[in-house]
C-alpha cells in the first residue's frame, strides 16, 4: 500500500513528509509514540483534544503496535489530506448551490461565475459538460467529477474550455 500512495507523491510532497516524520520522532526511533504525536501536532499549531489524537492514533496504527512507524504515518497523512480536499469540495459545491437544494442550476451557476469574474464561457456550454444525465441542473458528483478533470475540458465539437481551470483557481482547488 505505502508503495502505491509514494507513487503518487511528488518528490517536494515525499520531502517533506519525511522531514515532518523525522520532526515528531524525536528519540529518533523510527516510531512516532502517541506523547510524540502530541508534542508534533502541537508544533505545527494543531488545535486537537487528547481524545482526537488518541482517536488518531488507533486509526493510524494498522499493526496494533502502539506506535507509527514512517508507512503508517504516510498512509494516514495521505487520509488526512483527503478527507481535507473533500470538505472543500463539498464546501465549494455549497457555494454554488445556494438554495441547499442538493443541485446547481443555471442561474446558480451564472451567479457564482459572476462573482468570480469568470466571463469567458457559455453556461449552456459548461451545463452541456458537466450535467451527465442531462436533467438541467448539477449534482455534486458531477460537480466533484468537472474539478477533478484534467486542466482542460475538451468537449463534443472538439474545442477546448478552461472553465475548470478558473473555476479550479478561484475556489483555491489545486
Amino acid at each position: 500500500m505505502l508503495l502505491v500512495i509514494a507513487e503518487s507523491l511528488s518528490e517536494e510532497e515525499l520531502a517533506g513528509l519525511k522531514e515532518m516524520f523525522k520532526m515528531i520522532d524525536t528519540d529518533n526511533s523510527g516510531q512516532i509514540t502517541l506523547e510524540e504525536l502530541k508534542a508534533g501536532l502541537e508544533r505545527v499549531g494543531a488545535n486537537l483534544m487528547d481524545s482526537e489524537i488518541s482517536e488518531l492514533m488507533n486509526a493510524a496504527d494498522i499493526d496494533n503496535s502502539g506506535t507509527l512507524d514512517y508507512g503508517e504515518f504516510i498512509a494516514a497523512t495521505m487520509h488526512l489530506n483527503k478527507i481535507e480536499r473533500e470538505e472543500n469540495m463539498f464546501a465549494s459545491f455549497s457555494y454554488f448551490d445556494k438554495d441547499g437544494s442538493g443541485y446547481i442550476t443555471q442561474d446558480e451557476l451564472q451567479q457564482a461565475c459572476v462573482e468570480f469574474g469568470i466571463t469567458d464561457f457559455s453556461i449552456e456550454e459548461i451545463m452541456g459538460e458537466v450535467d451527465q444525465d442531462h436533467d438541467g441542473r448539477i449534482d455534486y458528483n458531477e460537480f466533484a467529477a468537472m474539478m477533478q478533470m484534467g486542466n482542460t475540458n475538451v468537449d463534443t465539437n472538439g474545442s477546448q474550455t478552461n472553465f475548470n481551470i478558473d473555476l479550479r483557481g478561484a475556489l483555491k482547488l489545486n
